[in-house]
């Protein structure tokens, strides 16, 4: 390009009266805006994608757990329900002969020795594991449930252990018990004291009680409706009724409680204390089942529902 002739280009910059702005420095300005921008976008989404990815992690892992405590708690009740089985039939044995559901019986012993107490339950499978989404009740109940267990193998083992050397004992004290048995076999003899105070002292003696005396003559009765007893005070003597009252008058005869005490003084022997002892181990045996019966069904449904969820997808 050329100018016309006789003229040439004014290359001068015209003053508007507005101040020079640079244009590099208003370029670099908004990229750095757009990059912050950028960068808390970024930041959001991924804050969004981690806590998500998180909150799935925790929650596959409760689901995890869950199952662990679930296979758990399956091995444990197969165990309980053995010992469960052994003492029922051992209840059931005892009714058929009419004796008390805590006298002796040695095959419960037999059959309790047939049942793997070992390996004890697995604390690692149960307490390491993650508590989350699963009810705080729950978590208390399955503390509860593992403890109880726990107790109830040992005391099936002491219980096999003491009563397996105390066996010729017992066998001798049931078979001294029931050769004295009395009027019927497998019957229990109770007994109560009447007094005599005709004379300067009042007199206890000790006799035989039998049959309650109903209201009306009637052969079975309630408590609140018992007028007094047949009592004897010899073995093979007549039988006599005798009234009963709320205080040990001299007309009134007063049943004994048959505590362990009375029960080896009338035994004559000490093996007595043995018998109290196997029947109280027993005792607390079938207490324990009793309480991880009750236990077991609510908490294997919040175990089995928590086992049973789908896991999510994270990555």
């Amino acid at each position: 390009m050329r100018p016309p002739e006789g003229k040439h280009f004014d290359l001068q910059s015209v003053d508007d009266g507005r101040p020079a702005v640079s244009v590099r420095r208003t370029a670099s300005v908004a990229a750095l805006i757009i990059l912050i921008v950028a960068v808390a976008v970024a930041g959001a989404v991924g804050f969004g994608f981690g806590a998500s990815a998180v909150g799935r992690r925790m929650f596959n892992q409760a689901n995890f757990g869950a199952k662990r405590v679930k296979t758990e708690l399956d091995e444990m009740q197969k165990t309980i329900t053995q010992i469960t089985t052994a003492v029922n039939l051992s209840s059931q044995r005892l009714a058929t002969t009419r004796q008390e559901p805590l006298a002796f019986d040695y095959k419960l012993i037999e059959e309790l020795e047939m049942v793997k107490l070992d390996p004890r339950p697995d604390t690692s499978r149960i307490f390491k594991v993650n508590y989350y989404l699963l009810e705080d009740l729950a978590i208390d109940r399955l503390m509860n449930y593992y403890y109880d267990t726990i107790i109830l193998f040992g005391e099936v083992e002491r219980h096999i252990k003491r009563t397996k050397a105390d066996k010729s004992i017992l066998e001798s004290f049931v078979a001294k018990q029931a050769a004295k048995g009395g009027d019927e076999p497998g019957k229990q003899v109770n007994y109560g004291v009447v007094f005599d105070s005709r004379g300067k002292l009042a007199i206890s003696t000790l006799v035989e009680v039998g049959k309650p005396v109903c209201k009306g003559g009637a052969e079975n009765c309630a408590a609140a409706d018992i007028e007094g007893f047949m009592i004897r005070s010899n073995t093979g003597a007549n039988w006599t009724p005798r009234k009963v009252g709320p205080k040990p008058e001299g007309d009134k005869v007063v049943p004994i409680e048959r505590t362990p005490l009375f029960e080896a003084v009338m035994s004559g022997s000490p093996d007595q204390v043995r018998m109290e002892q196997y029947k109280q181990r027993l005792n607390n045996i079938r207490l324990i089942l009793q309480r991880l019966a009750a236990t077991r069904k609510e908490l294997g449904d919040a175990i089995d529902k928590a086992a049973s969820r789908p896991d999510l997808f994270t990555l």
